[in-house]
């Protein structure tokens, strides 16, 4: 499989990162109205983490050698939402993402980013499921400027820097 059509599928995981990002934005801005409730918040973690694993994934499908189609999504799919799989496998690339570190913090990924800028991302899995385990998170009253913040970055700096790498290795053999 040849980058072009590589590229293909790489835009595509951009493209649906870049609307849920926006949608993001959108909802923040319009509809949220500064609410902290954690009933709301969760979409929008689950969005975020979401949406943060389909940019890295975009590098990864760039990145590596694939057979075809079947391939690709074998190998997503074998990195599911760890974001620390993930970023292992994109460990040396990181860097063009504008990012310099991601740890795993608990429940959370803590994203550094190369000009220091913090981004918090929750685990996909555990969010979705953290009241079986009857957590409760706390959420104050800048939460909502927190989202937005980390959109803000993640739209303007990660996405971004995904897509011009994306389509700098599209024209390459």
């Amino acid at each position: 499989m040849n980058n072009q059509e590589k590229h293909k599928y790489a835009y595509a995981l951009t493209s649906v990162a870049s609307t849920g990002l926006s949608f993001i934005e959108d909802s923040l801005s319009r509809v949220m109205n500064n609410a902290t409730d954690m009933a709301y918040l969760r979409s929008f973690y689950i969005l975020l983490s979401y949406n943060f694993e389909l940019i890295l994934k975009s590098r990864v499908v760039m990145l590596n050698n694939f057979s075809d189609k079947n391939d690709i999504n074998d190998t997503l799919r074998k990195l599911g939402h760890d974001i620390t799989k993930i970023s292992e496998a994109l460990v040396a690339n990181l860097e063009e993402l504008g990012i310099k570190e991601i740890t795993e913090n608990g429940s959370q990924y803590k994203v550094i980013t190369t000009d220091n800028k913090e981004i918090y991302v929750e685990n996909f899995t555990k969010i979705r499921y953290d009241f079986l385990d009857n957590v409760m998170r706390n959420v104050d009253n800048q939460e909502h400027e927190r989202i937005k913040k980390y959109t803000k970055t993640l739209t303007d700096v990660i996405l971004r820097k995904a897509k011009q790498k994306n389509e700098e290795a599209k024209n390459q053999t």
